[in-house]
């Protein structure tokens, strides 16, 4: 690979990692907005109570506030500048993020010469963040539809995918170098525990709309009680839980001995944490706090796992790492049956 060629793909390579980083913390800041009920902070979009900057006092507000967004709740609902710059705070990194998606595909157009997938999952990425910043507008215009904070919430999971797969393919060599110290049958074991995970985060899903739904039809209930409103569903995610630790821990069990185990350990790591996140909010009364960290925990555990899977993935292709002449000298470039 020539020099020029090896730039750009390092550039890719840290711009990549950046909006990743980002993406996580959005997740994070989203995750804050929800647990706080911020999300209606600013009852229209793009504008916040028609203003580009959101008020900062009731007296900024406009003299119809109360008239303009009483379908919104505002009728009655006193002004909050916390909340408003919450979900305003929020916003503002979800045009950081779709800034860096573009500079991250456009940055990914000259590396099809190495890998064709690299630019066709970065322009994924790209299309995931603005469908996903529509369906935030949607979430707004719904009055806060559990469904559709629902399915906000699952698009950043596409977003993480297509970004990670990217940032795996530009890192082919050693990428591949990792996988190949793994066992043979990691991938598949990856995707199994990627399959109980998501069907955990389903779960919880399910869990998250039935509190939303308690909370709008029980005013005068404690916040501590919210859960044992929930129904039965809230025992099967609890017990659950053990199954995707029994994954983790398998995994790092069969490859200890790898030198490359260390993002196994990573994700039984953080599914432990995330099991004493679901732990608090069952038996310390929903704390604030836990809500956003329980949510970011399980995207990281969903983006471990499925940065083993894409490793792996790269591991079976068949073409030469980056730089390798084998093609040139008729050695026999990596196989299937090497892994």
């Amino acid at each position: 690979m020539d020099a020029s060629l090896q730039a750009a793909r390092q550039r890719f390579l840290t711009i990549a990692l950046i909006t990743i980083v980002a993406v996580y913390f959005l997740i994070l800041v989203g995750g804050t907005v929800r647990a706080t009920g911020a999300g209606m902070g600013c009852p229209d979009w793009p504008t916040c109570f028609g203003q580009l900057v959101p008020p900062t006092s009731e007296a900024e507000l406009p003299a119809d506030w109360r008239e303009r967004y009483a379908a919104r709740g505002y009728d009655t609902e006193p002004f909050d500048p916390i909340k408003t710059w919450t979900e305003y705070v929020n916003r503002l990194v979800g045009v950081a993020i779709g800034l860096l998606s573009i500079g991250t595909a456009v940055a990914s157009v000259r590396l099809r010469k190495i890998d064709p997938v690299i630019p066709w999952a970065a322009f994924g990425g790209l299309l995931m963040v603005c469908f996903n910043g529509w369906l935030g507008s949607r979430v707004v215009a719904s009055d806060l539809r559990p469904v559709m904070v629902s399915l906000h919430m699952i698009g950043a999971f596409a977003v993480q995918m297509c970004f990670i797969l990217a940032w795996v393919r530009a890192r082919e060599p050693e990428s591949r170098a990792v996988a190949l110290r793994l066992p043979g049958w990691m991938p598949t074991m990856a995707l199994v525990a990627l399959a109980a995970l998501t069907l955990q985060i389903f779960l919880g899903i399910q869990i998250r709309e039935s509190v939303d739904l308690i909370v709008r039809v029980e005013d005068d209930l404690a916040r501590d009680q919210w859960l044992n409103a929930v129904p039965w569903i809230f025992y099967v995610h609890r017990s659950f839980s053990w199954v995707v630790l029994a994954l983790c821990v398998g995994m790092l069990w069969k490859a200890w001995h790898s030198s490359r185990s260390g993002v196994l350990a990573a994700a039984v790591g953080l599914t432990v944490f995330e099991m004493m996140l679901g732990g608090a909010l069952n038996h310390l009364g929903f704390p604030l706090i836990a809500q956003p960290m329980h949510l970011l925990t399980a995207h990281l555990i969903f983006g471990v796992l499925w940065l083993i899977w894409a490793m792996c993935w790269v591991s079976r292709r068949v073409s030469p790492p980056l730089g390798d002449n084998s093609a040139s000298t008729g050695r026999p470039a990596l196989a299937q049956s090497q892994i």
